[in-house]
C-alpha cells in the first residue's frame, strides 16, 4: 500500500537467516512449474522431505497479532499516526456476517478501539491517519439491494464519526479501494466502480481545512476496456499518482494518471505489451521517480485456450514486473527481475511457481517488495529488496506466519519516523486445508547484513514465450455489449452467457494454476464478456472446502454483481465419482448449504441442524442432495458434467430417475477436456494448438484419434470396467431424462465454453429460472442458437397431431459449415453451409409415433461448434 506524511528516512533494513518456522507439504505431480529448475548453489530438491520450510524468514520487531480461534480475522491493513500511534483495521468473520474493526496497539497488544461497521458483507478495507489527529477506516458493504458500496468513517479522539457513502451505483459495485494522505495531511481515496467491460476509477480527497470530502473525479480516460483495482502514490501535496491496469484490446495492461487538487487529470499509459500486466502498485522514491511493480502474465492471457495443462492457467507463467516512471521525462524503464521474474525463498526451487499480488514501497533510494509465492501446496508471503544503485537484489525471505491463499495482500507502510510496516492475513494452514484467519503486523529489522542473488549480468526483463500456433485461425470474438434476444408468441427472451464451472486456488487440484476467484472474474467480465459467472469450486477432493473459504466465495459474487448486466451466481462443485457423477450446484442467493459427499463433514456442518441427515458412514448420493435442496426451498439449479469419465455419470443407474425440482441440465462440452454429446460425434477443435490432442487423451495418445478426428469410445485406455460410454449425453436421452445443455470451462481452459440461458428477466432468479424451464444451449463461441416448433421453445415437453415442424435459426462467428438436426440421438436432417447466418424451418415428414426428442449440433469452419436443448415431441397424429 501507500505512504504517508513523508518524512524522515531510514536506517538500511536487513534480513536475518534463520531455520524455518513455518511447515509444509511437497507439491504434488500437477503443481510443478515447467520453468523450474534446481537452484545451483544447492543440492538438488528432487529429493526433499514431503514437509519444507523455508531457510530465510523476514525478521520482524515489533511483531503483534490480533487472533481468535473461532473468528476470522481477515484483509487487515495498517498505518500510523502523526504522533506515532499504530492502528490496524481488518475484517472479522463471525461465521454469520462481516464487521469491519479498529484496533490500535497499547504496549505488546492490539486493543479494539471501535466495531467500524454493522455487521454484512463487506470487501476490501483500508486504513490511514489525517492531518488532523484522525484515522479514517474506508471499505466496501453490500447495501439492500445486494450491491457493493464504498464507505468511510473516521476515529477522532477516542470516538466514532458518522458513517459516510463515499460511492454507489444503481448498476455497479464500488470496491477495490486504496487511501493515503499526502504531505499536508490530506486524505485521498481512489477506488474502482465495478461494472463488466466498462469499471472505472475515481478518487476523492478529504481536506483538514473544511473536513469535507471533495466531488468525485473520474480517473481512469481509456476509450476501451475496463479499469482495475487503483493504488495510490504522492509526490508532493498538489495531488496524486493512481497505477491501474486497463483491458483494451482483450488484453490487461498498466496505466498511470495524476490528479490534481482541482480534478484536473493526465492519465497515460505506462506499458503496453502483448503480455498480462496488471494489479499495480506504486511508490514515490522522493527523487523525482515512482516505482512501480506489477504481476506480469502470459500471452493470450484468458483467450482461447483448451485442456487442464498448468502452463495454460491464469497463474501461468506469472512473475514480478518492476520498474521506474520518471516524472520529468514521462518514460518508464523495467528492471530485469532475477530467476525470470519470479524468485523463490529456499529450499523451494528457482524461478518457482508464480508470484501474486507484489506490494512496492520505497525508502531512502531502496525499494521492497512484499507480494505472495506459491509454495508445497499453499500461498505464502515473501519479502525481499532491490538497490537501484548497485542493482543487487536480495534473497527472498519467507514472511512468517504468512501461510493462506492465493489472494492476500502483504500491506507496507512507511510511518512518520521512517519505519517500515507490514501487515498480512494468515491461516497458518501446513497444506491447502483452511484454518482460522489471523491478522499479523510488524516492522523490519534493521540490524542485519543483508544477504545478496548472485549477480546476473546478462540479465534482460523476462518474458513470456509466444504461443504456439493454432489449429484453426482464432475468431475474433463478438462485442462484449452485443446481445441476442428472441421473441415467441407474446414473449421477449433475452439470451445470456455464462460459466458455472471455473476452479480457484480454493480447489485442491490446481492451487498455484486456476488462479485466483479475482482472476476469473477478471476474465469474465473483460474478456470472455459473459453475463454470469459462478465459481464452483470442489467440496471434499483432498481437503474440507470450508464454510469461510463458501463465505469468501460468495463475499466475491457480491463485488461483482451489476444489476442489469451481470449476474453473478453463488456456486460449488460436488465431485461424487462415477457411476453418480460430478454436479455443479447453483443459487440465485446468498447462504445455500453446502451438501458435503463425506456425510460426516455434512453432519459436522451448520446446514445439519436445519437441513439434517441421517447417520452412516455412506456417501451422500444424489438422491440425498435433492431431498436436501428441496427442503432448502430455494431458487437453485443443479448441472452435471464430465459425463463420459470417471468423474461422470452412469444415466443406466438412476432406476428411480432424476428429479427434475432442480436438475435439468448436462454440461454437455468443457473446454477442458471435450464434448460428451455421444459416440461418435464430432468435437469442437477451437482453442487447441496444431499437433496438441485432445484432453484427456494427452495421457492416452496411443487411444485415442487426434484432432479433428470424433471419438468413438471414451473407455479406451481406460483402467478397470468403467462403463463410460454410459456417461455420454444421448445416453441420458435415451434413458429418457429430460435435461437440457450446457457448456463451461472447468480447470485452465478460456474463452472456449459458452452457456447460454434464455431468460425472460435478468436477474439471478431469472436464470435459474431459464434452468428450470432448460431454454438453454451450449457454445463454443458465443453463437446465437434458435430452436422451437410453434409457440414451443427447446426445452419444452408437450405433444402434436401435426407433424412437427421445426424452426431454427443460428447467427454464427464465422461460416457455418453444417446445421444438423439429431432425432432421438440419431443424425436425421444435415443442412450444409457456407454463410455466418442460417434460418429455416424444417418439417418432419415422417415422425416415429411417440417420443420424438429433436436437437441442434452447428459446426463452424474455424472448428468452433453449438448445441442447441432438445425438443420432445410426443406424435399423436396419424
Amino acid at each position: 500500500m501507500k505512504v504517508a506524511l513523508l518524512l524522515s528516512p531510514l536506517p538500511l533494513l536487513a534480513f536475518l537467516t534463520l531455520l524455518g518456522q513455518e511447515a509444509a507439504p511437497a507439491p504434488s505431480n500437477d503443481e510443478v512449474p515447467g520453468e523450474t529448475k534446481p537452484r545451483k548453489t544447492r543440492a538438488n530438491n528432487a529429493n526433499r522431505p514431503a514437509i519444507t520450510q523455508p531457510e530465510l524468514i523476514a525478521p520482524l520487531s515489533n511483531r503483534l497479532s490480533s487472533v481468535d480461534p473461532k473468528l476470522h480475522r481477515d484483509f487487515p491493513d495498517v498505518c500510523i499516526d502523526k504522533s506515532g500511534g499504530l492502528w490496524v483495521t481488518y475484517i472479522e468473520h463471525d461465521g454469520v456476517a462481516d464487521t469491519l474493526n479498529l484496533a490500535k496497539r497499547e504496549g505488546r497488544q492490539f486493543t479494539q478501539q471501535a466495531v467500524v461497521s454493522q455487521p454484512g458483507v463487506l470487501h476490501q478495507p483500508t486504513i490511514t491517519a489525517d492531518g488532523a489527529g484522525g484515522v479514517w477506516c474506508i471499505w466496501a458493504q453490500v447495501n439492500a439491494k445486494d450491491i457493493m458500496t464504498l464507505r468511510a468513517r473516521r476515529f477522532a479522539k477516542g470516538a466514532l464519526e458518522g458513517e459516510i457513502e463515499l460511492a454507489s451505483y444503481t448498476n455497479a459495485g464500488a470496491s477495490f479501494a486504496d487511501t493515503g494522505t499526502d504531505a499536508s495531511g490530506r486524505v485521498w481515496v481512489t477506488w474502482q466502480e465495478v461494472k463488466p467491460g466498462a469499471s472505472q476509477i475515481w478518487t476523492r480527497h478529504w481536506s483538514t481545512k473544511d473536513a469535507k470530502w471533495s466531488e468525485p473525479v473520474r480517473v481512469s480516460t481509456a476509450k476501451g476496456g475496463g479499469n482495475w483495482e487503483p493504488r495510490l502514490a504522492f509526490t508532493d501535496d498538489e495531488g496524486a499518482w493512481i497505477a491501474y491496469d486497463n483491458s483494451a484490446g482483450s488484453e490487461f495492461n498498466l496505466r498511470l494518471a495524476h490528479v490534481s487538487l482541482s480534478g484536473e487529470v493526465k492519465d497515460r499509459v505506462l506499458l503496453e505489451t502483448p503480455e498480462y500486466e496488471a494489479r499495480a502498485s506504486v511508490s514515490s522514491d522522493g527523487s523525482g521517480g515512482l516505482w512501480i511493480a506489477a504481476e506480469r502474465g502470459r500471452r493470450q492471457w484468458g483467450l482461447d485456450s483448451r485442456g487442464h495443462e498448468n502452463a495454460m492457467g491464469f497463474n501461468a507463467q506469472k512473475r514480478l514486473l518492476l520498474g521506474r516512471y520518471d516524472i520529468a521525462a514521462e518514460t518508464f524503464a523495467e528492471v530485469p527481475v532475477p530467476h525470470n521474474g519470479r524468485p523463490t525463498p529456499a529450499p523451494d526451487p528457482s524461478p518457482g511457481y508464480a508470484i501474486n499480488v507484489p506490494s512496492v514501497l520505497v525508502r531512502e533510494g531502496q525499494v521492497w517488495i512484499a507480494c505472495r509465492y506459491f509454495t508445497s501446496g499453499m500461498w505464502r508471503g515473501m519479502l525481499l529488496r532491490y538497490t537501484p544503485e548497485t542493482k543487487a537484489w536480495s534473497v527472498p525471505a519467507a514472511l512468517p506466519d504468512s501461510t493462506m491463499g492465493q489472494d492476500r495482500h502483504q500491506e507496507m507502510f512507511l510511518g512518520p519516523r521512517g519505519g517500515l510496516w507490514m501487515a498480512w492475513p494468515s491461516d497458518k494452514r501446513a497444506g491447502k486445508e483452511c484454518g482460522v484467519a489471523g491478522v499479523y503486523v510488524g516492522s523490519v529489522k534493521t540490524d542485519a547484513e543483508l544477504a545478496t542473488l548472485p549477480a546476473e549480468p546478462e540479465a534482460e526483463v523476462a518474458r513470456t514465450p509466444e504461443m504456439e500456433p493454432y489449429l484453426n485461425e482464432s475468431t475474433p470474438p463478438r462485442p462484449l455489449t452485443e446481445h441476442h434476444t428472441w421473441k415467441v408468441g407474446s414473449k421477449t427472451y433475452r439470451l445470456v452467457w455464462g460459466d458455472l464451472h471455473r476452479h480457484t486456488d480454493i480447489s485442491n487440484c490446481r492451487t498455484a494454476f486456476d488462479g485466483c476467484v479475482m482472476e476469473a472474474y477478471r476474465y469474465a467480465y473483460d474478456l470472455a464478456g459473459l453475463d454470469f459467472l459462478g465459481t464452483s469450486d470442489h467440496t471434499d477432493v483432498g481437503k474440507k472446502y470450508d464454510s469461510y473459504e463458501w463465505w469468501h466465495t460468495q463475499r466475491h459474487v457480491d463485488v461483482f454483481f451489476a444489476p442489469g448486466s451481470f449476474a453473478s451466481l453463488y456456486a460449488y462443485e460436488r465431485e461424487q465419482p462415477f457411476p453418480w457423477g460430478h454436479r455443479n450446484i447453483v443459487f440465485a442467493k446468498r447462504g445455500g448449504p453446502v451438501v458435503y459427499i463425506n456425510r460426516a463433514f455434512y453432519r459436522e456442518s451448520q446446514w445439519q441442524e436445519k437441513l439434517p441427515v441421517a447417520a452412516g458412514i455412506q456417501p451422500i448420493l444424489p438422491t440425498e442432495l435433492w431431498d436436501i435442496l428441496k427442503r432448502y426451498n430455494q431458487p437453485c439449479a443443479v448441472i452435471s458434467h464430465t459425463g463420459a469419465t470417471g468423474m461422470g455419470t452412469d444415466w443406466t443407474k438412476y432406476k428411480d430417475g432424476i428429479d427434475n425440482t432442480y436438475e435439468n441440465t448436462v454440461e454437455i462440452f468443457q473446454g477442458a477436456r471435450l464434448s460428451y454429446e455421444g459416440l461418435g460425434a464430432p468435437q469442437p477443435t477451437v482453442g487447441l494448438r496444431k499437433n496438441e490432442a485432445y484432453t484427456p487423451a494427452k495421457l492416452e495418445p496411443k487411444n485415442q484419434p487426434m484432432p479433428p478426428e470424433p471419438i468413438t469410445n471414451f473407455e479406451a485406455g481406460t483402467k478397470g470396467a468403467m462403463a463410460l460410454n454410459n456417461g455420454v449425453y444421448q445416453k441420458a436421452l435415451a434413458e429418457g431424462y429430460k435435461l437440457s445443455v450446457f457448456a463451461s470451462s472447468d480447470h485452465i481452459a478460456t474463452h472456449t465454453s459458452f452457456g447460454g440461458v434464455y431468460v425472460e428477466e435478468f436477474t439471478r432468479e431469472g436464470i435459474i429460472a431459464g434452468f428450470k424451464a432448460r431454454r438453454t444451449c451450449a457454445a463454443t463461441d458465443k453463437i446465437f442458437v434458435e430452436l422451437s416448433c410453434g409457440e414451443h421453445l427447446m426445452g419444452d415437453v408437450f405433444k402434436l397431431k401435426e407433424k412437427p415442424a421445426l424452426t431454427f435459426s443460428i447467427a454464427g462467428t464465422a461460416p457455418i459449415k453444417r446445421v444438423t438436426v439429431v432425432r432421438n440421438e440419431q443424425n436425421y436432417h444435415a443442412i450444409e453451409g457456407k454463410d455466418r447466418e442460417v434460418r429455416a424451418t424444417w418439417t418432419d415428414a415422417e415422425p416415429l409415433k411417440g417420443e420424438n426428442r429433436y436437437y441442434l449440433r452447428i459446426e463452424q469452419t474455424d472448428g468452433n461448434m453449438a448445441w442447441s436443448s432438445p425438443l420432445w415431441v410426443t406424435y399423436v397424429g396419424k
